[in-house]
């Protein structure tokens, strides 16, 4: 016997399928639907932001947790930005919204330009300075730019996982019209071109930045301070650093933006919200084991047979950025992951910090969670000088200010370079 199949049809769509004309209809119904939902999705957005914009301004003020240290309270109480509510567009009043923005913005950006210094290695390995060249803001408010003198500040910048001079057009043009010279310091494998080595660093490497800070001194000795600006990955590289310089540190001040903490198991890197960690994973693959760097790593001399280090296949399956970090410690140059975490994580030395440091989380932070921070307050009392600023907004390394939509600046840039300015106006 045959069986025959019946369709079950709503009784809102009854019998409008039955003709070209019905079809028109529930087309234009589905249509109407989806309209009045969009409609009401924005109306709900344009309250909320409304409400937190006219009832709520304490929302967007950032929160300082008060620095024992009477040095360190004084720099901030002399940091504008601190002790002013951020202004995000109306529009992007979200985590979600900003990341979202952030992608686009990197196109609409006016871009900046840098000229280049690469640097060899003693291993073979490359790193480079990419500096700032302000008159190429051909479009810029500042029409009569000029050069700024060989003594002006500089500010390092250390940048993301898979960070690049193009991520800081921004801060770089803000940075100039106060009169600060920007390098951005690119670690291995971000220069844009073939691994020389294989080796790279997710965290960046503290001897690799010890050349580049020489570099710089060396190129402009006359420079009345170096300042360290992170974000993100670079915090990590330059908290280590700094902690174990202690009292040597070559920075006069940092500001470190949505740093991760503890990098250790179990902590940051297993956290990412999990469509970002994919993205992650998906970059920093491309970044470092894709493309031409294949060949430099499958066409090194082979491992003795006993060697039971992660291989490059072994890298390239992971699934995770956790399981990626886990298994990167060879090709960064380490005989175990203990050895790794040992010289890397930033908590180990971070107590050893004796530079003035500003450190800035945001609660909505889907990357560099709220828990990191939470689970690490305790380098954060007593006598340091480290102090941190939370907010309720800002996501991850956005902290987007300006009107309706587009953003006109960054409040973390804002703050950074206030900082920097504070330290500068101390010592005169």
């Amino acid at each position: 016997m045959q069986r025959r199949h019946s369709t079950v049809v709503p009784r809102a769509f009854a019998g409008v399928t039955s003709s070209p004309t019905g079809v028109l209809e529930l087309v234009t119904l589905v249509a109407k639907s989806l309209i009045a939902a969009i409609a009401a999705a924005l109306t709900a957005y344009v309250l909320f932001a409304a409400k937190q914009k006219a009832f709520v301004p304490e929302y967007f003020r950032p929160r300082i947790n008060p620095p024992a240290s009477k040095r360190m309270a004084a720099l901030l109480a002399a940091t504008p930005a601190l002790h002013r509510a951020m202004d995000p567009p109306f529009f992007l009043h979200t985590s979600a919204a900003q990341l979202l923005f952030y992608l686009l913005k990197q196109k609409l950006d006016e871009k900046a330009q840098f000229e280049r210094d690469t640097i060899e290695l003693p291993d073979g390995g490359e790193i480079a300075i990419d500096w700032h060249v302000p008159e190429t803001f051909k479009n810029s408010k500042n029409k009569n730019q000029k050069p700024l003198p060989n003594d002006a500040p500089v500010v390092c910048v250390m940048h993301t996982l898979t960070g690049t001079s193009d991520d800081f057009a921004t801060f770089t043009h803000e940075a100039y019209s106060r009169g600060f010279r920007v390098a951005v310091l690119l670690r291995r494998g971000h220069l844009g071109n073939l691994l020389k080595t294989p080796k790279f660093n997710l965290l960046g490497s503290c001897e690799d930045l010890d050349v580049h800070l020489k570099f710089v001194k060396s190129k402009f000795p006359e420079c009345e301070k170096i300042f360290g600006y992170a974000e993100s990955a670079g915090t990590g590289l330059a908290v280590r650093y700094a902690g174990e310089k202690n009292d040597q540190c070559e920075f006069d001040a940092m500001t470190m933006v949505c740093p991760g903490y503890d990098t250790t198991e179990g902590a940051a890197f297993s956290r990412f919200e999990p469509v970002l960690d994919t993205h992650l994973l998906k970059s920093v693959k491309k970044m470092f084991l894709l493309g031409e760097n294949e060949k430099v790593f499958t066409n090194r001399k082979k491992e003795k047979e006993t060697d039971d280090h992660p291989s490059y296949h072994d890298l390239l399956a992971t699934k995770t950025m956790a399981d990626f970090q886990r298994l990167s410690y060879a090709m960064e140059g380490y005989d175990s992951l203990d050895e790794y975490h040992e010289n890397t994580n930033p908590m180990g030395a971070v107590l050893g910090i004796s530079t003035p440091t500003l450190v800035i989380n945001a609660d909505d932070d889907p990357v560099c969670a709220p828990s990191n921070v939470n689970d690490n307050m305790y380098c954060f009392h007593g006598e340091c000088l480290r102090a941190l600023v939370r907010t309720n907004i800002g996501t991850h390394c956005c902290f987007y200010e300006g009107k309706w939509l587009r953003p006109e600046k960054s409040w973390a840039h804002d703050a950074a370079l206030g900082f920097f300015q504070a330290v500068q106006r101390e010592m005169k």
